[in-house]
């Protein structure tokens, strides 16, 4: 049964991990232009992920905080707009390679691992880089993870009704586009914290389903 709804607007990234076989069952995609109230019936958890089209997010914000007083979960990562959510995001310069140039040094100095997210992960599985940092958050919010300047990069608050959760992080489009090996430690716990359900397996994306031969002879 699919229990999490994840807004797409053709991004390929999300597009493959949300129909990946250890996911599709659990996630249904729901198009930007198709967002409405009956898209998410019967869902427990809404995905938004980074690079979505905040302008049309914006004028369905109404939507997601029904879902929230309904008392439901909304997982935000990468940017967002302050035209729907009560937080400032601030774009920063993106560091791909701290974990080489200087890895005592990571982009998050400060991570809460009692949050079921970050439970049993390590400081390098529970960051890789960030996308900008949040300068303020909603009035009853609580920071999860800071930069070593204290700059925040993951929040949450339960001010309207559900669980609201937001980070700079950006966990499904990298894992989306394989490039990060080991996401899929923070992957489940996500998951598993917005549907109840634990996947299993490895995280893989059929080459046959995008016309390419499984193998060459």
């Amino acid at each position: 049964m699919k229990k999490i709804g994840m807004i797409f607007n053709g991004v390929w990234s999300h597009y493959t991990f949300a129909t990946a076989p250890k996911y599709k069952h659990l996630i249904k995609l729901i198009y930007i232009f198709d967002f409405d109230e009956q898209s998410l019936e019967g869902l427990e958890a809404l995905i938004i992920p980074f690079q979505l089209n905040q302008k049309e997010l914006s004028k369905r914000k109404d939507l997601i905080y029904q879902f929230l007083k309904n008392g439901k979960k909304v997982f935000v990562e990468g940017d967002s707009s302050m035209d729907w959510i009560d937080g400032k995001w601030e774009d920063r310069p993106v560091n791909n390679y701290w974990w080489v140039e200087d890895p005592e040094n990571p982009p998050v100095s400060e991570t809460d691992f009692s949050h079921p997210v970050y439970q049993g992960l390590s400081q390098r599985h529970s960051c890789w880089h960030t996308h900008g940092s949040y300068v303020s958050m909603p009035s009853q919010a609580t920071a999860i993870q800071l930069k070593p300047d204290g700059e925040i990069i993951t929040w949450q608050t339960h001010q309207y009704g559900g669980t609201l959760m937001a980070t700079t992080l950006d966990p499904i489009v990298e894992h989306g586009v394989q490039q990060i090996t080991h996401l899929d430690n923070y992957v489940d716990n996500l998951i598993e914290w917005l549907s109840g359900e634990r996947p299993t397996g490895k995280f893989e994306v059929p080459r046959e389903n995008y016309g390419v031969a499984s193998h060459v002879a």
